[in-house]
């Protein structure tokens, strides 16, 4: 597998995506850990939810960044070929700093923006729809130009103009997964007591004040000393196994060819079932991480990032060594 960095092109592209993901990653965290925890956060920026876009406020939130991972990740399979053989470039750092600053000023307008609806709240409730979008387009635009600093103008162009149908199709596949999600989160309830009363006798082990608690048509709440989380659709692990099952049809798909397929179905049962034993760590990871460090950070932060980080990095050391296995020509 470390072959494929020998091929600079890709190897460019990985390290540039790799900067842009955690920049918006850092940022994200320094903003729910710190800033938002400030006395100046509070009294002058923030703001009622009615100025959020339901499909990016919490739960709606998640699953709409489930199905951005899950897009992404489905194109970069889909794409592969093409992919590794992306030729490299050399950056233009004039580019760089002036789509840099672009992206600096756009994101602390956001926050001007975010201080004057709060000095003027009552005519900011009068055009809520306005003011949404307009607040979303700050960020849309340090987005934007976050990655025109990283990738430079050409690359993106460029890319647009070969993949345009593609980048059609996934946004498009990007809202029917989005709908997919909450349908399959109808079977939500029998996972979240598995995990609940599987995670209720590893607590109990490690400390002495676990309480489960069971109540019918809610999901299980879970507590160890006074930190209590309640396992619900997102904590039932039915995101990980939608997740699992969609990339790992788009693989048989993309490798059919290739594939030995009695083995390929094999390989199905061991990574379905590590698909569900990740979320039991995650959710034992979030209880041990509010416990142990804080409430907010594994609430706010954990809860929202660590699921899809750990799942990524579970799926590429999956099919890392199960292509080994399944590839005819691998």
């Amino acid at each position: 597998m470390l072959k494929i960095f020998e091929k600079k092109g890709f190897k460019q592209f990985v390290v540039r995506a790799a900067i842009f993901f955690a920049i918006l990653l850092v940022l994200q965290l320094g903003i729910f850990l710190f800033f938002s925890k400030t006395a100046f956060f509070v009294e002058h920026l923030a703001i009622p939810a009615e100025f959020y876009f339901k499909i990016l406020y919490g739960l709606n939130k998640q699953n709409f960044l489930n199905s951005a991972i899950f897009v992404i990740v489905s194109f970069l399979l889909w794409r592969r070929k093409d992919i590794l053989d992306f030729k490299p470039y050399k950056q233009d750092y004039k580019q760089t700093l002036i789509f840099g600053i672009s992206a600096f000023l756009f994101f602390i307008s956001h926050y001007a923006f975010k201080y004057w609806v709060k000095l003027n709240l009552e005519y900011a409730l009068d055009h809520v729809t306005l003011i949404t979008a307009l607040k979303f387009s700050f960020n849309l635009f340090f987005i934007v130009f976050l990655g025109f600093a990283i990738f430079n103008r050409e690359f993106i162009f460029n890319f647009i103009k070969k993949y345009f149908k593609d980048i059609i199709a996934f946004s498009i596949l990007l809202i029917l997964y989005y709908y997919l999600i909450w349908w399959f989160h109808e079977s939500w309830f029998f996972f979240s007591v598995i995990i609940g009363k599987s995670l209720y006798f590893v607590f109990s082990i490690i400390f002495d004040d676990v309480v489960l608690l069971l109540a019918p048509g809610s999901g299980p709440t879970l507590g160890v000393g006074s930190f209590f989380v309640g396992i619900s659709s997102v904590c039932s692990g039915i995101d990980s196994l939608l997740f699992f099952i969609s990339l790992f049809i788009i693989l048989v798909i993309t490798n059919w060819n290739e594939l030995n397929k009695k083995r390929m179905f094999l390989l199905f049962i061991p990574g379905i079932i590590g698909t569900y034993l990740l979320n039991i760590i995650r959710v034992f990871l979030l209880v041990l991480v509010g416990v142990k460090i804080s409430p907010e950070f594994a609430v706010d932060v954990f809860h929202t990032n660590g699921g899809w980080i750990l799942f990524l990095c579970y799926f590429i050391a999956f099919w890392h060594f199960g292509s080994k296995w399944v590839l005819k020509n691998d």
